[in-house]
């Protein structure tokens, strides 16, 4: 009898080996958009994505969901999808061989011979569909794989002032898994910045990264991926890259990708009514001031945030999460323990660190329509709710995603609001503040802010998206005599001026406040497998106590994944 359950375990176990691959697949790739346009649609149900980067595994189960349901699918959908399931084909079906693989070989590139180089070329140029995503080398079997991809990009930007930047990169990505249920993934990118230096400088792909500054251009690079392990209890991660929690578009209240990826170990359990996430992350404090050699003092500085989501119906997920920050001391075993009510744990540690908890709720009411939120408690006393009382420092974000208005065919509408109250994601400790090397971990409009964000879209075929964006941004600065609650940096604590006590109440946008509207037309073209085109011309208008100024800024983009 136990050698019977032995086996069966075996079996099981090896069941469940093959059910997938559990390496991250990074944020930004497209397929993220088209998950939420078909849970809005109610192709499928809330998948409880509230945490991304989501693994390869979950993802090729989604797709498999939605190709049951293919025949609500429009034709672009439908197109979009059977690219997809290609692309995902080893994690679906290991079995399933790549289309370029002859007989029972188990390796292509097509730089093995002079023959796969050339017909290889000819495969760019057809437009087939549908078409595998490029690998430069792929070797599968049943357990095991290896895939080594090349991603280059290339984009300038000319605004109306007469300044003007662009970057190029290049990054190596290499991933596969052993045995199935233990996936890696290693990306190596270089980059390059040049332009007018406070135009470089606002460059999204810097984020405050460590550079070499060479004239006019900037150098850096990165290095970071996935370990991760899947097994039938729990998965685990170990990894160095972005992450996002939480709902929006626009940005996340949560933690955003505002900042530079920094590395973290996470427990992760799905069940079929919910999911669980802990993550414990090594964050880039600020530098004391203090040296030790000549070289500057970073204390340690760390994140440990855990998330329970889960759905009361299938067209909605709930999700309630915790978070710490914590610093000036080695990795404090008190927040190890992944199932954990870490604020507790907090005030039993002497009450030394930055508490913070989030509810989120995001829900499809009827087919189309999705409605989310964010709400974000920083601080609170109950005796001073709904006052005015500084230490009320709160968050929200609303929203809502319509697909398909008015039976309008691949068209998609989002609306959001945000607005964060003063000294939000401040700390009267430095260590503890909501960043990462001085960028917010958070929404990356900072405390005291207000956002609107209006997006419209329409996808004419499965290659070609184009789309308006009007976002408008208010923010109120600190007086330079008056701590008001307007700077990330400053806690309540820091006096400005000739300031002689802390300000005891707050008042939303006070302060110098000023105003940013964009207005932006875009266009995304597939111009061959996986070679993307895209372009954008953007009109600002800012406002600030130093008057207001109209710019227009024009942006191409090209992205080779192969």
């Amino acid at each position: 009898m136990k050698k019977s359950k032995t086996v069966i375990f075996f079996l099981l176990l090896h069941t469940y080996v093959l059910a997938g691959n559990p390496v991250s697949l990074p944020l930004g790739h497209p397929i993220y958009r088209f998950l939420d346009r078909m849970e809005t649609l109610g192709v499928i149900p809330n998948i409880r994505d509230g945490v991304k980067p989501l693994d390869r595994a979950r993802i090729s189960e989604i797709l498999i969901l939605i190709d049951q349901n293919r025949e609500i699918l429009t034709p672009i959908d439908g197109a979009r999808l059977d690219n997809y399931l290609l692309d995902f084909r080893y994690e679906i079906d290991p079995a399933q061989k790549y289309a370029r693989i002859e007989n029972n070989g188990q390796w292509y590139s097509p730089f093995r011979s002079w023959q796969d180089l050339g017909a290889d070329i000819r495969r760019l140029f057809a437009q087939n569909q549908p078409e595998e995503e490029n690998h430069i080398v792929l070797w599968e079997d049943s357990l095991n794989s290896f895939y080594f991809d090349v991603i280059l990009g290339l984009n300038t930007y000319q605004r109306s002032d007469q300044v003007y930047r662009w970057n190029h990169n290049e990054t190596f990505r290499f991933r596969g898994t052993i045995m199935g249920n233990l996936g890696y993934l290693l990306d190596v990118s270089f980059f390059t910045v040049e332009g007018d230096e406070g135009y470089r400088n606002d460059d999204p792909l810097l984020k405050s990264s460590w550079h070499n500054e060479r004239g006019s251009k900037l150098y850096f690079d990165r290095s970071g991926g996935d370990l991760a392990y899947q097994s039938p209890f729990l998965d685990f991660r170990f990894a160095y890259q972005p992450v996002v929690w939480g709902t929006g578009e626009s940005g996340q209240l949560i933690i955003s990708d505002n900042v530079d990826q920094y590395p973290y170990f996470s427990v992760n359990k799905d069940w079929g009514w919910g999911r669980f996430v802990y993550m414990h992350g090594k964050l880039l404090s600020l530098a004391t001031g203090d040296s030790i050699d000549d070289q500057p003092v970073y204390p340690d500085k760390w994140i440990v945030i855990n998330r329970l989501e889960f759905s009361p119906a299938s067209s909605m997920s709930v999700g309630l999460t915790g978070m710490i920050l914590y610093g000036n001391r080695y990795l404090e075993w008190a927040y190890l323990l992944p199932f954990n009510y870490l604020r507790a744990t907090e005030h039993n540690l002497r009450d030394r660190d930055n508490a913070l908890l989030a509810i989120d709720l995001e829900a499809r009411i009827f087919t189309g329509i999705k409605l989310y939120g964010t709400f974000l408690i920083d601080e609170f006393r109950r005796d001073k709710l709904f006052t005015d009382w500084y230490g009320n420092k709160h968050g929200f974000q609303l929203g809502t995603h319509i697909t398909d208005p008015f039976r309008l065919a691949n068209v998609g509408f989002r609306l959001e609001y945000v607005a964060i109250m003063p000294w939000v994601y401040t700390h009267k400790y430095t260590i503890n503040r909501y960043i990462n090397d001085g960028r917010s971990l958070g929404y990356w409009a900072g405390p005291n802010s207000e956002v609107w964000y209006v997006h419209l879209e329409k996808d004419w075929h499965q290659r070609l998206r184009t789309g308006i964006k009007w976002q408008q941004w208010k923010h109120g600065k600190n007086y330079p005599n008056e701590n008001i609650g307007g700077d990330i940096l400053l806690g309540h604590n820091v006096l400005l001026g000739d300031q002689k006590e802390p300000r005891e109440t707050r008042k939303f946008l006070e302060g110098i406040l000023s105003k940013e509207r964009r207005l932006q037309f875009y266009v995304e073209y597939e111009i061959l497998n996986d070679l993307f085109i895209n372009g954008s011309l953007t009109g600002i208008n800012l406002e600030n106590e130093d008057g207001q100024k109209n710019l227009t800024e024009f942006h191409l983009g090209l992205k080779f994944d192969y």
